[in-house]
């Protein structure tokens, strides 16, 4: 995209614009008051002619972290800029600047940075192209970083209780399931209720449980709710994003817990 005006404020990254460049774009974007600037994409290390230019990873400028040797991504310069108070903004930025530092193991921006490969692939001389099919990504990134926010506070009030399996855990969020939280302190069963009312119970993977008998009394408490046994009696739904059910549970989740407490397992 070529700048068009000399009073306009343009955005400039560098052409086959990586992770970090379009990240830093992407926030600036948003947040940074320039959503309506016209973006430049130069050779790496070029300076754009206009005084209003703002360079991210290129150009030796503000958010240019070449120059620092502190283990920084233009993206952490962006951020700390724009947005420094935002949760969900820095486990996102803090995984694209260890991308970019080859700190990046498995994850979320290995599978980023192979998207924007397969993007610049295909779009080689349409980096603003790129620039705008990466920003939904880095959208749908944020709020599911948001969401998982949301869930961790959610977390903090959970209930622990035993169960004939062993430890049980429930939470009652808006934000939905966060089953990882509660296996990884040890527990077999995560109970939940969201913010639709949607209900759950879930069992580790790798466990005995058998949630038939517990399928049977909810069945016979709570008749007129669509709950449904999963094929392998470790999960129990009544109501999911898949599956919204016709008519929700009348139980709380205290309800919920009390049935998983007197279960008589099979």
């Amino acid at each position: 995209m070529t700048f068009q005006s000399p009073e306009q404020p343009v955005l400039v990254g560098h052409l086959a614009p990586d992770l970090d460049c379009l990240a830093a774009l992407w926030m600036l974007r948003r947040w940074g008051g320039y959503a309506g600037a016209p973006v430049a994409f130069l050779p790496a290390g070029s300076r754009h002619a206009s005084p209003l230019a703002v360079h991210v990873d290129t150009g030796g400028a503000e958010f240019d972290h070449h120059q620092l040797d502190a283990g920084l991504s233009s993206a952490e310069l962006v951020r700390r800029a724009v947005r420094p108070d935002d949760w969900p903004l820095e486990q996102l930025v803090e995984a694209v600047t260890d991308d970019d530092q080859a700190r990046a193991g498995e994850g979320a921006a290995l599978r980023a940075r192979d998207l924007v490969h397969g993007l610049n692939a295909q779009y080689p001389d349409q980096p603003d192209e790129v620039l705008r099919l990466m920003e939904a990504n880095f959208a749908a990134w944020y709020a599911a970083a948001a969401r998982r926010e949301e869930q961790r506070r959610a977390f903090a009030d959970r209930i622990e209780f035993e169960t004939p399996w062993g430890l049980g855990v429930a939470v009652e969020s808006a934000a939905g399931v966060a089953s990882r939280d509660a296996y990884s302190m040890g527990a077999v069963l995560f109970a939940y209720r969201d913010g639709h009312g949607w209900m759950g119970i879930a069992a580790q993977a790798r466990s005995a449980v058998d949630l038939s008998a517990v399928y049977a009394e909810l069945r016979r408490i709570d008749g007129g709710a669509d709950w449904y046994l999963h094929p392998n009696r470790r999960l129990l739904l009544c109501g999911s994003p898949k599956a919204p059910p016709r008519t929700p549970s009348a139980l709380s989740l205290h309800d919920l817990i009390d049935v998983l407490c007197d279960a008589v397992p099979d």
